[in-house]
């Protein structure tokens, strides 16, 4: 497979003249292959999985037809984008067509941006085309990954938990607000929670592959305590085959008691650590002996990260902490999500180390819009890892006894946080809060 910063375009076909233009169209981040026979091309993509395949015809054929429906069907040139390219020779005239075109039989019209023109002359085709072609690049992209590998962006991520079931409207819920998040584009991913605090619910890949569809890159969340590691390995294999690439690797919580007739089973294989060494493996290209050979699988383009909690006050769990934090980001961990806390002081802390020890890896700061109940459950330990004192239990009491029940003043205290974090340099925040509607995030 090409390089993580190189594009690759494959050509199929007998124009070689037409390919001479196309590989005029693109830039030098891209690198432009060509075949003419088709058998040939099949052989190459499955090798070489290119972002897009170009389809060249000097006049409209059935066969061009054949192949593209070929290859809408094919298991891996599916992940393709496609277009199909034909020069007029009479008139010196060019129309690019994409999938749409020829699903929906509209081949007289140049689909650009998803506008419908007419087909272009000879000296227009070029730019035309690139325009076409980094339109389809772009789409493709990783828009999570560039948001928040972006040093002047700031990534805003939104938690959902869809919870038990398969037809229940809290799922119906979830993919609104995935909906509502892609419109808004001011947030770069939504975060789907796995089985969170133990207790079963909807698999992630599930709503993640929805969500995807709904135009958001989706951030799925997986916990090994439910999985040995070859169950780690298939999820992962699906997931990549769902074009979904952004992960959160967590060990996970202790399962609950809410099970069927009782408390799950642990299984805890692998913990974050050897499951970040898996990912790793698997973007180099997982080694497997197939039929007694050793075989190279495909690599995968996963970009995993890890949660943190920087909030503990015992020097023992604090540095016990920092030397697992060190481990995953040795392991090949991409980002950082700290854990849920309101102690600024901690969270500075935590930039500070990765200072001093030059891990230059991005770090987003868990942002919980804080109720009452909530509040209690924390306090009383209910939820692991997330820590609430008792001056602020008895803040959150006092703010819900207004007509409000203390939800503007909860928002204010987000944003405040939000605006500490920012300051500090933190390259993003992690939004997520019981119930929290999308006007309550804007």
């Amino acid at each position: 497979m090409e390089s993580a910063s190189q594009s690759l375009i494959l050509v199929i076909g007998k124009d070689a003249q037409l390919f001479e233009l196309i590989r005029k169209a693109t830039d030098e981040r891209t690198k432009v292959d060509y075949v003419s026979a088709e058998s040939e091309g099949l052989n190459q993509l499955r090798e070489t999985r290119p972002q897009i395949i170009i389809l060249t015809s000097s006049e409209p054929a059935e066969s061009v037809i054949g192949l593209s429906r070929k290859l809408r069907e094919g298991w891996i040139s599916r992940h393709s984008s496609l277009l199909v390219v034909e020069h007029n020779a009479a008139n010196d005239t060019y129309r690019i067509l994409s999938e749409e075109n020829i699903s929906m039989n509209l081949g007289p019209y140049l689909f650009q941006a998803g506008k419908a023109v007419a087909p272009v002359s000879g000296e227009q085709f070029i730019p035309a085309l690139g325009k076409v072609i980094n339109a389809e690049l772009k789409a493709r992209e990783n828009r999570f990954k560039n948001a928040i590998l972006d040093p002047d962006g700031f990534c805003l991520v939104w938690e959902q938990i869809p919870g038990p079931g398969a037809f229940e409207t809290r799922q119906e819920i979830v993919l609104e607000n995935a909906r509502k998040a892609a419109r808004s584009n001011r947030i770069c991913a939504i975060s789907v929670t796995d089985n969170p605090g133990g207790n079963p619910a909807i698999a992630t890949d599930v709503l993640c592959a929805e969500i995807k569809r709904s135009g958001i890159e989706p951030l799925v969340h997986i916990a090994f305590r439910d999985r040995n590691r070859n169950q780690a390995e298939s999820l992962l294999f699906q997931l990549a085959a769902l074009d979904i690439n952004n992960l959160l690797v967590l060990t996970g919580d202790y399962p609950s008691h809410l099970g069927f007739t009782g408390k799950a089973k642990p299984v805890f294989d692998l913990d974050s650590v050897n499951g970040l060494r898996l990912i790793a493996e698997m973007n180099r290209g997982l080694e497997r002996e197939i039929m007694r050979k050793s075989t190279r699988l495909a690599p995968t383009n996963f970009f995993a990260g890890v949660a943190f909690s920087p909030f503990k006050q015992m020097e023992a769990e604090v540095m016990g902490q920092y030397f697992k934090l060190k481990k995953k980001i040795e392991a090949g961990a991409h980002f950082v999500i700290t854990q849920v806390g309101y102690d600024a002081r901690k969270l500075h802390e935590l930039l500070m180390w990765l200072k001093v020890f030059g891990y230059k890896i991005p770090v987003l700061a868990s942002i919980y819009v804080l109720s009452y109940p909530v509040a209690r459950a924390m306090r009383a330990n209910h939820i692991p890892g997330c820590v609430v004192t008792a001056k602020l239990l008895r803040q959150l009491a006092s703010e819900s006894a207004s007509e409000d029940h203390g939800k503007q003043l909860r928002l204010e205290r987000a944003a405040k946080m939000l605006a500490i974090v920012k300051g500090m340099g933190y390259k993003g925040a992690y939004i997520s809060g019981q119930a929290l509607p999308f006007e309550s995030l804007e």
